[in-house]
């Protein structure tokens, strides 16, 4: 049953619900004026038998699915980013290897480490992060877990032995993570089933590209003014994309605005207010980090089709971690390159990574027709494989070409 608002009106009649609109901020360009709100007729009763049930009202300003492309897409470019530039901390501490055992006099195995805890970080960190931004939020996480990262490869920088280096360079990892899963999530936010494949290729070029991007840049940087300053750029880098962050990156997961709402009703009015998303049980923390723990496992384990994927995944990444070792015994050692120049090597990965990108933009056009075609009906899944194919042959291809002895070494790049 819905109660008549004018129950309600006649309980807040000294309240002028107005002046509760927030004010209009770069992370907060979409604002339902809160009378609008207040005024909606909602499903249920008021009381904490049977709580109002808050929803998006009718043409929602604040509903993340009805914001304007171009705003939707330049959401995307930043969470890429954001990706993108975690990513490349993992690789540009290659550019100076040298530096950093002549200083603390470490060997290759343990300096190499700074490379392996950092990803180690990666595997950790979104286990928490993934359940603490649908408690909280993804703006919230966004920023605490950021700073953390720029504070770490600010203390990375300054390291006076190596064993400091090391365990900051871990904790930059699993703090730097939360993009890795909440960075898909804001793009699932913000755009339908049909439309979210595109924003999801532009999203998974970044951890590719920043690993190429990170040799390249460490190397210059590293061989002209020391290793040392590989960090410094790494935390203004990342210092920079946070205040970004801070500025523009609003809240975009539903189930976490639509309780803010649901809470401030009830502060405001005295009725109560709840969520659709909790209409039949709130969630428990508790419950939902057990869930995030136990279900990649779960996944991993009892789907087929999971375990091969992931398998696949993980040698294309373990391949892509193992060039950052061996292009420069490639080039450096054998072809007799500089440090500088060998690093440039990297950009055949990038050019071949972009290649991929522009692939599977078309390629999802020709996907997007195909939910047009089944009309409303599930897609199977298997559509989505064709690139995976195109990519199962050329990668081998450019393995086998790599340590061609006769090949030209231009050409060599690109393999």
């Amino acid at each position: 049953m819905v109660v008549e608002k004018e129950v309600e009106t006649a309980y807040r009649s000294n309240i002028d619900v107005s002046k509760l609109t927030p004010f209009r901020a770069p992370y907060r360009l979409y604002i339902t004026p809160f009378e609008e709100i207040v005024a909606h007729q909602y499903r249920g009763e008021g009381t904490h038998d049977t709580p109002f049930i808050v929803d998006w009202i009718t043409n929602d300003p604040e509903n993340p699915q009805t914001w304007r492309k171009v705003y939707k897409w330049l959401l995307t470019v930043f969470v890429s980013l954001t990706t993108l530039s975690v990513a490349f901390c993992s690789s540009a501490y290659v550019g100076n290897f040298e530096g950093v055992m002549k200083e603390f006099g470490s060997s290759v195995e343990v300096t190499t480490l700074g490379i392996s805890l950092f990803v180690l970080g990666f595997s950790l960190g979104p286990l928490l992060w993934a359940p603490f931004s649908e408690m909280f939020g993804r703006r919230i996480i966004f920023i605490i877990t950021y700073l953390a990262l720029v504070a770490f490869n600010v203390g990375s920088a300054g390291s006076q032995n190596i064993w400091t280096l090391l365990i900051l360079r871990f904790l930059a990892g699993a703090f730097g993570s939360s993009p890795l899963t909440n960075a898909a999530g804001t793009i699932a936010d913000i755009f339908s089933a049909k439309d979210r494949g595109l924003g999801i290729v532009v999203l998974a070029s970044a951890p590719f590209l920043g690993p190429t991007l990170g040799p390249i840049i460490g190397n210059i940087i590293g061989q002209s003014i020391g290793w040392r300053w590989i960090q410094g750029v790494m935390a203004i880098y990342t210092a920079v994309v946070v205040l970004v962050g801070i500025l523009v990156y609003p809240e975009t997961y539903a189930p976490v605005l639509i309780r803010q709402r649901a809470n401030k009703l009830s502060k405001v009015t005295g009725f109560v207010y709840r969520s659709k998303f909790e209409e039949h049980e709130q969630i428990c923390f508790g419950r939902l980090l057990r869930t995030s723990l136990s279900r990649p496992w779960t996944f991993l384990f009892c789907e087929p089709i999971v375990l091969l994927l992931s398998m696949c995944m993980a040698i294309i990444y373990g391949i892509l971690c193992m060039l950052f070792g061996a292009f420069p015994i490639v080039f450096n050692e054998e072809r007799r390159w500089s440090p500088t120049i060998g690093g440039l090597a990297f950009i055949g990965i990038a050019c071949g990574f972009i290649i991929g990108m522009i692939y599977c933009v078309f390629e999802n056009f020709r996907y997007s027709r195909l939910v047009d075609a089944y009309a409303g009906q599930p897609v199977p899944p298997e559509q989505r494989l064709p690139p995976a194919i195109v990519g199962s042959f050329a990668l081998p291809i450019g393995l086998f070409w790599l340590p061609g002895p006769t090949i030209h070494r231009y050409t060599l790049l690109f393999q």
